[in-house]
């Protein structure tokens, strides 16, 4: 494996270099079958940096096959423009075509995704490389190839897969992204759409991460095989990374592979844990695959702790009650505009809010607030939907725009958040839920935010909801129309979520 070039490409081609001439070295002593690149060819796809690249691993050419594959710095000035690379111009199908290995391509003339069929101890393999953040059409295509060759024990390489925590890129999480350039599927949507539903993916490896550039994750297939996701990346070390190359080295056994990481310009190995180690290859054990169903809507577990439906009159400010509990407030403005319709609506102009309050959340542990709004503004900036906290400390539910919006936690001003994207219309109802689960994801507190029903974020935080100081709880300011709030001192599954959503507001589905 070569994990990104870029500088080598750009400032240390004897780097470069050296790698290629140790393969070529080592070819037969080592049995080299093939070598695969991780993507990151070159720093800024200038032409100068793809002729080193081509003259280095065209000294593997005759020698040992080689796969390529295109990360974001091989497009225009990491710039979302897929016909941009220049890697077909140095790399030209045509030639790799008559390479004996050579299975297919995806289009004509592109080597973005392309497959080759390789043996390797023993066994042929299928070695498929796809594209950075690769489509919806190219994951299709993935799938028909794998299924051809469903005989064939396969590996994966795409540039962008495995983040440096040993998890998948999930554009839901809201430290992570769906991809450095935001196009196509990120790791766990290529897990969900591609990975798990083949019985012979065996290996998945990665680069791209130059922070951390180390990761290891291993997964069950939905028949049973084990599938091993791994990521390199040393561009931030010394000189670009000193030659470092990943080494997959298959043992006489027929099942263990052993990860090694070898610099061929320092002759030296890394020892870390996530750089010299073994793995097992296990295959199917299953015939058909496991089922992997939807969410499906479930009851609520129990009631609400607090629960508010806004059902006052219109000529005054009024009470807002909590038919749940007993956490009554009032509504608060200045403005005639934000008040209470007697529709058992609140509306709020962006100056009115109703105050909560606060031993609302005292040694809560876990919690859930759901809502059902409609903004009715053209632009927000930084407006809450509802907070929980104090100055320093707080759980919210926030607008940054009225199209960029954050699940967030804070504690002493350390924030952690979800912050997506969200396709938003005023006048259009929205239902949002946010929960925190203190146990969470082995073990780790766990954030989640979900819209209309569906999980749209989640993220594993090390900030205690039990450390959030509460002087207060607040719906608003904002404007909009608000038809209920719910809080519950649990955090409700995505089953839960989903039957509630489906209710709609006012009614509550409780087994």
């Amino acid at each position: 494996m070569l994990p990104d070039t870029e500088r080598y490409s750009d400032d240390y081609p004897q780097h470069f270099e050296a790698q290629t001439d140790w393969i070529v070295a080592n070819r037969e002593a080592r049995r080299i079958a093939c070598v695969l690149h991780l993507g990151d060819i070159t720093q800024r796809n200038a032409p100068a940096e793809w002729a080193v690249a081509r003259r280095c691993l065209g000294t593997l050419d005759g020698q040992v096959p080689y796969v390529l594959a295109t990360g974001n710095h091989d497009y225009d000035d990491n710039a979302p423009k897929r016909d941009t690379t220049r890697l077909n111009e140095y790399f030209p199908l045509d030639a790799i075509r008559k390479w004996p290995t050579f299975g297919g391509a995806f289009e004509p003339g592109q080597l973005e995704n392309s497959y080759h069929l390789v043996p390797i101890a023993g066994r042929d393999w299928i070695v498929l490389s796809l594209e950075m953040g690769p489509r919806d059409e190219t994951v299709t295509w993935a799938n028909r190839i794998l299924e051809r060759h469903v005989d064939r024990p396969a590996i994966i390489v795409t540039h962008a897969y495995l983040f440096r925590d040993n998890q998948r890129y999930d554009r839901r999480l809201g430290r992570q992204r769906a991809s450095p350039m935001g196009w196509g599927n990120d790791g766990e949507e290529l897990w969900q759409k591609l990975v798990r539903r083949h019985r012979n993916v065996m290996i998945v490896h990665s680069g791209h991460v130059s922070t951390g550039g180390l990761g290891y994750l291993a997964s069950e297939g939905d028949y049973g095989n084990t599938v091993h996701q791994l990521m390199v990346d040393y561009e931030k070390m010394k000189g670009g990374g000193m030659a470092y190359l990943r080494l997959l080295e298959f043992l006489p056994d027929g099942k263990t592979v052993q990860v090694r990481s070898y610099s061929p310009a320092l002759k030296t190995t890394r020892s870390s844990p996530l750089e010299e180690f073994t793995f097992e290859l296990r295959a199917a054990t299953r015939d058909e695959p496991e089922p992997v169903g939807e969410v499906r809507s479930a009851p609520l577990t129990r009631a609400p702790v607090h629960r508010y439906r806004f059902e006052g009159r219109s000529r005054r400010s009024d009470s807002i009650v909590d038919s749940a509990g007993e956490a009554h407030s009032t509504l608060r403005t200045e403005d005639s505009s934000s008040r209470l319709n007697g529709k058992g609506q609140l509306v709020l102009s962006g100056s009115g809010h109703v105050r909560l309050p606060p031993g609302i959340l005292e040694e809560a542990r876990d919690l859930s607030f759901e809502i059902w709004f409609t903004p009715t503004a053209e632009h927000y900036k930084w407006n809450s939907v509802v907070r929980f906290g104090s100055r320093d400390d707080w759980l919210t539910y926030v607008f940054r725009t009225l199209t960029v919006h954050r699940a967030e936690i804070a504690v002493d001003r350390h924030n952690e958040d979800i912050q997506q994207n969200v396709s938003v219309t005023p006048d259009e109802p929205l239902h949002v839920v946010v929960t925190y689960d203190h146990r969470g994801s082995d073990g780790a507190p766990l954030l989640c935010c979900y819209r209309d029903g569906q999980l749209a974020g989640m993220m594993t935080t090390r900030l205690l909801l039990s450390d959030v100081e509460v002087s207060e709880g607040l719906i608003g300011p904002f404007e909009g129309i608000f038809e209920e709030l719910r809080i519950w001192d649990y955090s409700l599954q995505a089953s839960e979520v989903c039957g509630s959503y489906e209710a709609g507001p006012g009614k509550l589905r409780i087994r």
